[in-house]
């Protein structure tokens, strides 16, 4: 199956989760896999106390570390929620815009992100004339019911604003 690129209207959303800096794929100094994979685990660790653990869309927004430092970026790895819960057991709130936003279906293990991900800014996007604000300020992963990370036959989505 051939992934589906398709551009939404993504609502203003309200996350529940935490961040983290790490170097990004296109960074010869990549860990993200080192710094990432523990992130969510402590996120899905605090959504589980909360009872919110693997309930609706988690989202992983990624954007330049603050430091400006190359290849730096910062992920905010969380729930998407309608209300705030009263107990947030240590986990921050993040907002994300109203934006409109192209979207890439990533299909399988986590092992070929990187790889989906510089197939849609590298070739996809290009080939379909969209703009992309600049400086480049984020990046959206979307995890719904579709994405299971024991399946190769998952699918999540990879989101870029345009313009």
């Amino acid at each position: 199956m051939q992934p589906k690129f398709e551009v939404i209207d993504f609502p203003e959303t309200t996350l529940i989760g935490l961040e983290s800096d790490f170097y990004g794929g296109m960074s010869p100094k990549f860990n993200g896999q080192e710094v990432l994979g523990p992130l969510w685990g402590k996120v899905n660790g605090k959504l589980a106390e909360l009872g919110l653990a693997f309930t609706g869309r988690m989202i992983a927004a990624t954007r330049p570390a603050g430091s400006g430092e190359e290849s730096l970026l910062t992920q905010f790895v969380g729930l998407e929620v309608a209300q705030l819960p009263a107990d947030l057991n240590g986990l921050e709130v993040h907002r994300l815009p109203a934006m409109r936003l192209a979207t890439y279906e990533h299909h399988g293990s986590m092992n070929g992100l990187v790889q989906s991900i510089q197939r849609l800014y590298n070739e996809v996007l290009p080939a379909s004339g969209l703009k992309q604000p600049s400086p480049w300020s984020l990046e959206l992963e979307i995890y719904d019911q579709r994405f299971d990370l024991q399946r190769e036959d998952s699918i999540m989505l990879i989101g870029a604003p345009v313009l």
